[in-house]
C-alpha cells in the first residue's frame, strides 16, 4: 500500500496466542483515566469509531455497559462520572450514545442479578466489541490482498548477517520441515510475547523489553448466569472484570498477574478462575456459578513495557514502545488491540523514514478490511446463492465475513448440504470449513474451530459436538489419513477439557 515488498511470517497459526485471546472489547479502556493515561484513551477511542463506522463494521459493534457503583470498592460517584465524561468527549459520539448516571433502584431494574447491599448508583455507558480473531485475520488477508507474502507455521530460527547488518532471515516450515531464507533490508519483530526471544537472536546479551502479564477468561452457559447487561463489576483493589453476554454463554474477564512461564502454555490455573468466582460473589446476587459451571477458559499474555518491578500490573503502561536495534531490527511491544491500525501506521512510517523512503500519507485509516468492501461486480450467482440461504444461516455468515460471506456462499451453491449446521446448535455450518481451507489458510481442526469461527468461546459444547464433522470435511479437502483425522479431533476434544478443568 505505501510502495514496499512485504513478507509476513507468523510462526504459529494467525493470531494463535495473544491477538485471539482479549476481552473482545474495542475499547478505550476507561480504567486507564485513573492512571492519566489520556493520550491512550483518547486514540484508542478515536480507533474504536474507525473500526465501527468505517474499516470493520461488519466485525466490530456496538455494546452497552451497565456499571455499578458500590460504597467502599472500586470507583466513586465523581470519579466515574468525570472519567465517562471524557470517555464520551474523547469519542465524540452522538448524544444518543453518550453515558446516562443511574440511581440504584434505576440500577437494579436494569439488571435484577446485582446484589442491592452497598450499592450506590450507577451508570450505563456505550463502547464495542469484536471477535479479535477475525479482526487479525483480515488485517493479515488485507495484506495479502495488497501483494504482502503471508505465510502461517513458518517460524523464524535466525538470522544471518551481511555487512554487519541483519540480511535474512532462517525459516522453517512447520507443516513440511523445510527450512528456506527469506532476505530483506529490514526485519520488524512484532512477535509479541516472544520479541525478546527474536532480539536475542540477534544479540544474546540484549536485556528484555518486556513484563508478560496474564489475562484469564472464563465461559458460562447462560443459564447458569443469567445477566441481561453487559456488566463492569470492581473487586476491592479498583479492578475491572467485564461480565459479557454472548448469545447462549456469558464471557467473564480478565486476570491481571505477572507470568514467567513458557508462553506457549499460558492457561487458566485455579487461582484464576477463584479471582473471577469471587469477583461474581461480591456482586451478583442469588445461585452465583462455580468452577464446575466453566463451560470454557482462555488466557493470553500481554507484552508490557519494561518498567519497575514493584509496579502493579494493572498500572503498566498499555502504549507501544518501538526499538531499533544496530543490526537493522525493529522491535514493536506493548499496545492495545484497538489501536492495532494506529501502531502499525507508526512501524511503516518508522520503517520508511529507516530506508529513506518516501511513502506518503498512510491509506489504512480510510481503507475499510476486506470483509467492509462493497462486493465488485463478478459472478451474480454468488450474491443470489447467499440470498437463498434461510435467514439464520445468512446471518451466521454475514456477521462473520461481511461483504465476503458470497465466497461462502458460492460454495454452499455447489454442494446445498454444505448449508447444514456442523452439529445441532452450533454456529457454524459446513461450508465454512472449505471456506477456512481455501480462503484463510486454515491447516488443523484448532485452526478452524478457535480461529476462524471462535467456537471454543461463542459455543464451546457445541463444539465438542461439531469437531468430527468439521474433521471430516477437512481431512477430504486436505488428503488426511483416518490417523490423522482421529488424531486432530482427540487433540481438540483434550484441549477443551482442559479449558473446562482449569
Amino acid at each position: 500500500m505505501r510502495g514496499l515488498a512485504v513478507a509476513m511470517l507468523e510462526a504459529r497459526d494467525f493470531a494463535a496466542e495473544t491477538s485471539s485471546r482479549s476481552s473482545k472489547l474495542i475499547h478505550g479502556g476507561l480504567r486507564y483515566l485513573p492512571q492519566f493515561q489520556f493520550r491512550l484513551v483518547r486514540n484508542a477511542l478515536r480507533e474504536r469509531e474507525r473500526l465501527r463506522r468505517l474499516t470493520a463494521p461488519h466485525l466490530v459493534r456496538p455494546v452497552r455497559f451497565l456499571f455499578p457503583l458500590y460504597r467502599g470498592r472500586g470507583f466513586g460517584r465523581g470519579r466515574m462520572v468525570a472519567g465517562l465524561f471524557l470517555y464520551d468527549l474523547f469519542a465524540r459520539i452522538p448524544r444518543s450514545e453518550r453515558h446516562r448516571s443511574l440511581s440504584a433502584e434505576e440500577v437494579l431494574e436494569l439488571e435484577p442479578m446485582l446484589a442491592g447491599e452497598g450499592l450506590a448508583g450507577g451508570a450505563t455507558y456505550c463502547d464495542a466489541w469484536a471477535d479479535d480473531a477475525r479482526i487479525t485475520l483480515e488485517n493479515v488477508l488485507d495484506a495479502a490482498l495488497h501483494g504482502a507474502a503471508v505465510a502461517n507455521y513458518a517460524s523464524v530460527e535466525g538470522f544471518s548477517r551481511m555487512g554487519g547488518r541483519l540480511g535474512a532471515a532462517s525459516v522453517r516450515d512447520r507443516l513440511s520441515g523445510r527450512g528456506f531464507e527469506v532476505r530483506a533490508r529490514l526485519f520488524v519483530n512484532a512477535a509479541g510475547p516472544w520479541v525478546d526471544d527474536v532480539r536475542r537472536m540477534e544479540d544474546r546479551a540484549v536485556a528484555p523489553c518486556i513484563r508478560l502479564t496474564k489475562g484469564v477468561h472464563l465461559v458460562f452457559p447462560r443459564e447458569r448466569l443469567p445477566v441481561r447487561e453487559s456488566l463492569v463489576l470492581s473487586d476491592d483493589r479498583d479492578r475491572i472484570v467485564f461480565v459479557m453476554p454472548h448469545g447462549r454463554y456469558v464471557l467473564v474477564g480478565t486476570t491481571d498477574t505477572d507470568f514467567a512461564g513458557d508462553p506457549a502454555v499460558v492457561a487458566a490455573d485455579r487461582g484464576d478462575v477463584q479471582y473471577l468466582l469471587d469477583v461474581l460473589g461480591q456482586t451478583l446476587r442469588g445461585a452465583v456459578p462455580g468452577a464446575a459451571d466453566v463451560a470454557s477458559s482462555f488466557a493470553g499474555l500481554r507484552a508490557l513495557v519494561t518498567t519497575s518491578a514493584s509496579r502493579a500490573p494493572s498500572s503498566v503502561p498499555r502504549e507501544e514502545v518501538l526499538l531499533d536495534s544496530d543490526a537493522g531490527m525493529i522491535t514493536v511491544a506493548g499496545g492495545k488491540l484497538t489501536t492495532h491500525r494506529e501502531i502499525a501506521e507508526k512501524v511503516v512510517n518508522h520503517a520508511l523514514k529507516k530506508l529513506g523512503r518516501a511513502g506518503g500519507k498512510s491509506p489504512t485509516a480510510i481503507t475499510p478490511l476486506p470483509g467492509a468492501r462493497p462486493l465488485q461486480a463478478g459472478d451474480p450467482s454468488a450474491a443470489k446463492a447467499l440470498q437463498g440461504l434461510d435467514p439464520i444461516t445468512r446471518e451466521i455468515l454475514d456477521s462473520r465475513y461481511g461483504s465476503r460471506a458470497v465466497r461462502v456462499a458460492a460454495i454452499i451453491a455447489g454442494h446445498p448440504a454444505l448449508a447444514a449446521p456442523l452439529a445441532e446448535g452450533c454456529s457454524a455450518v459446513a461450508g465454512e470449513v472449505l471456506h477456512a481451507i481455501r480462503d484463510e489458510m486454515a491447516c488443523s481442526l484448532a485452526d478452524f474451530m478457535v480461529r476462524r469461527t471462535s467456537l471454543v468461546w461463542r459455543a464451546p459444547l457445541e463444539a465438542v459436538a461439531a469437531a468430527p464433522a468439521a474433521a471430516s470435511l477437512m481431512a477430504r479437502e486436505l488428503g488426511w489419513d483416518r490417523a490423522r483425522e482421529e488424531a486432530e479431533v482427540r487433540d481438540f476434544i483434550h484441549d477443551m477439557q482442559r479449558r473446562r478443568s482449569p
